[in-house]
């Protein structure tokens, strides 16, 4: 094991079972969807864009969302998107 990645396991598994502990205990709050994707599906070992998408339609569906950030996050990911298309065919 690097030196220092003893205390990353151990972090890991710290953060990792408070968080299950607390959407365990509290099902219904907001947070909940959104911690158990995370615990899931980690940043590391997912694909950006994916997520990204993802997590624009969780946005969206928060009351207190921005809509200029939310209308520029669906522009750029529709512009990406449709880069990746014409350089696929």
């Amino acid at each position: 094991m690097v030196d220092g990645e003893e205390i990353l396991e151990e972090t890991l598994a710290f953060t990792t079972t408070h968080l299950q502990s607390v959407v365990t205990d509290h099902p219904n709050n907001p947070l909940a969807k959104r911690v158990i994707r995370a615990l899931n599906r980690p940043i590391r070992k997912d694909l950006t864009r994916v997520e990204a998408r993802h997590y624009i339609s969780i946005y969206q569906q928060d009351e207190s969302h921005n809509k200029s950030l939310l209308k520029l996050a669906k522009l750029e990911f529709n512009l990406l998107q449709s880069l990746h298309r014409k350089e696929l065919s």
